[in-house]
């Protein structure tokens, strides 16, 4: 190996859903930072078909006060990065 075994484990993704624990999350932030965080991967499979992973996510995020760049990033930029889908610069009006 051309790394050490710790550096291969920081460039995998870590995610949201952790029970609702933010000191967990606080942890994954910790070590893959903000940049390797995506938002309730898991969703529809918690006991709801959802909502809960998603309430929960929202809610151990919001209570770690992270920057908004940081939360953008978790919510959704992440996840567009790793599936390599293009950034939206405007909300879309709704058709009619």
């Amino acid at each position: 190996m051309k790394k050490k075994p710790i550096e291969y484990f920081r460039m995998f993704y870590a995610d949201t859903v952790l029970g609702g624990s933010a000191s967990a999350l606080r942890c994954g932030l910790d070590f893959f930072g903000a940049d390797k965080i995506v938002f309730a991967s898991d969703c529809p499979f918690d006991p709801e078909g959802g909502p809960m992973f998603i309430r929960e996510g929202i809610r151990s995020v919001e209570a770690l006060k992270l920057p908004a760049a940081d939360k953008r990033k978790i919510y959704f930029g992440n996840a567009l990065k790793l599936l390599r889908l293009p950034a939206r610069t405007k909300a879309r009006k709704p058709s009619r």
